[in-house]
């Protein structure tokens, strides 16, 4: 598996081979075949092994978390640290699901909707306690993380990786996505005490 990983990672799924991988750790490729039935199969438990590593993760962490933003925030940190580890695989699953190998992209597509659930569920839980207005839906915020962290994935890959750490990333989407784009006006609450409190003053006593 870590050698199959290695060679997907350097030569992508199209130029790697079985002879390839089964080279790298002294065995013939019939015996990797004896264990994976193909390339397809092998690429797609390479897939799941990266999707099930991080799943684990999102969820334990998410368990402890209290709140939609809270959980949201940590979702969003977790994914964007991950990519960034883990660039070229990444970019390997991303190219494999728009790929045109029907069987590995169906296998892409399954783990994608049970890694993004994660968010939706979120979602859901936010609408119920309040914090996320209820005619907000979950499938809209999803694309908005999702597309997000893609774009920074694509940036990266071009060698235009921003200088935001993933921290900095999910705290500046969560307040995309909770506090929207719209310009205020700049609020000094020590300002707006003292006047409240000039007007105390000048209210008349009983």
């Amino acid at each position: 598996m870590k050698a199959a990983r290695d060679v997907f990672e350097r030569r992508g799924y199209e130029d790697a081979t079985i002879s390839e991988i089964a080279d790298s750790i002294g065995v013939v490729e019939g015996t990797v075949l004896h264990y994976f039935q193909n390339k397809r199969t092998l690429m797609a438990r390479v897939i799941e092994s990266c999707y099930e590593e991080n799943l684990d993760s999102l969820e334990k962490g998410i368990y402890a978390i209290d709140g939609a933003r809270n959980k949201l925030r940590y979702a969003i940190h977790l994914h964007m640290a991950y990519l960034f580890d883990n660039e070229n695989l990444c970019s390997v699953i991303l190219c494999e699901s728009r790929g045109s190998h029907l069987e590995l992209l169906e296998k892409v597509h399954d783990f994608n909707r049970r890694y993004t659930n994660c968010v939706m569920k979120i979602v859901k839980e936010g609408k119920a306690s309040g914090e996320i207005a209820a005619n907000i839906p979950a499938t809209l915020v999803r694309n908005v993380v999702f597309g997000t962290t893609e774009h920074y994935l694509w940036d990266a890959l071009s060698g235009n990786r921003t200088r935001e750490s993933s921290l900095e990333i999910a705290d500046m989407l969560i307040a995309l996505i909770f506090d929207g784009v719209a310009k205020r006006p700049e609020q000094n609450l020590d300002q707006i005490q003292g006047l409240i409190g000039k007007l105390n003053r000048l209210l008349p006593e009983d």
